[in-house]
């Protein structure tokens, strides 16, 4: 009964990162202990949609 309330505790941060724009990318319960480990946005690649190709075009 005591690993219910636990894990509701941890939905409900879950819940609350989520609806303040965070990504969460990992919950780990151990005991009394929740983690929230967050997820870095991917970062993009400067050369993405440039054509690199060398020679004629």
């Amino acid at each position: 009964m005591a690993g219910a309330k636990i894990e509701q505790k941890a939905l409900d941060l879950l819940n609350a990162f989520e609806r303040a724009g965070k990504s969460v990318g990992r919950v780990t319960i151990e005991g009394r202990k929740i983690e929230l480990v967050l997820s870095r946005p991917k970062e993009g690649d400067e050369f993405e949609g440039i054509d690199m190709r060398h020679g004629k075009t």
